[in-house]
């Protein structure tokens, strides 16, 4: 017969009494401990990689690392990869980087984030700039690779469909831009959502959708940064760029905007 807490041997069972009847309790097992510990341990996707902070050093890494992220996403889009597997790229982008510069790859996620907190407007003008250079390289990168498999071939590039007005275009941009930038601040920014494993395959859904959504209407760049090097690029002209320059901007701040009527104040950090 057990009388409350006292039982103790080597860690193995534990009996408790609630005032009533005794009963059994198996600890945690060393594997969902250490599972435990990590996800603690592991620092959310915004939170401690691009904080604002007083310090004026340059983010070397992190910047570097912005230009390779957005260079690799840029360059599943100018190879002319289907909606999905963009969305695959960024979702292993965010999950390969986050830690390092937060994988924001995108200048209307950075000006959400700004909004959010979470990165000083310095850093942020890093990072876009990063971001744009980033797009570039990666078109560049794709050019004499798609040229050398299919003689004259061009790169993929965002394109607004042929009967499309302006509004429509800026507006569907706009629109899921604001998606993709709300997931990234929800699933990665609150508090309810730390130590959490799945923001990535969240956000690379949202890309996928929203591309999959609007691609037919707008070109579904959802990305400044993309929406206007590989036009560039692929010499289709400058007519629609400020769409894409415009669109998805107006969709970061849409995003941030709704993020603080959505959550709580106890819910921010």
């Amino acid at each position: 017969m057990f009388f409350g807490n006292i039982i103790k041997e080597k860690n193995v069972y534990r009996y408790h009494s609630t005032g009533g009847k005794p009963y059994l309790e198996q600890p945690p097992s060393v594997f969902s401990m250490t599972s435990r510990i990590d996800v603690q341990e592991t620092n959310s996707l915004l939170r401690d990689a691009s904080p604002r902070s007083s310090s004026t050093a340059f983010p070397l890494k992190a910047v570097l690392a912005e230009v390779l992220g957005t260079a690799l996403l840029a360059n599943a889009v100018a190879m002319g990869t289907d909606a999905l597997h963009v969305g695959l790229t960024l979702a292993a982008l965010v999950f390969a980087l986050g830690h390092i510069s937060g994988a924001q790859l995108n200048p209307a996620v950075t000006l959400a984030v700004f909004v959010r907190g979470k990165i000083s407007a310095m850093n942020g003008i890093y990072y876009m700039l990063a971001q744009v250079a980033g797009a570039f390289l990666g078109g560049l990168i794709a050019m004499p690779i798609l040229e050398d498999a299919v003689e004259g071939s061009k790169i993929s590039a965002p394109a607004v469909a042929e009967g499309v007005g302006a509004m429509t275009a800026v507006s569907a941009e706009a629109l899921y831009t604001m998606v993709l930038a709300l997931v990234v601040l929800l699933t990665a920014t609150t508090k309810s959502q730390e130590g959490n494993s799945f923001f990535g395959l969240a956000i690379g859904a949202a890309l996928t959708a929203g591309a999959k959504a609007v691609g037919g209407i707008s070109g579904g760049a959802l990305n400044p940064a993309i929406g206007i090097a590989l036009p560039v690029l692929k010499d289709d002209g400058m007519g629609d760029i400020w769409i894409y320059a415009i669109g998805p901007l107006v969709g970061g701040l849409l995003a941030a905007g709704a993020f603080y009527l959505l959550e709580k104040p106890s819910e921010l950090r």
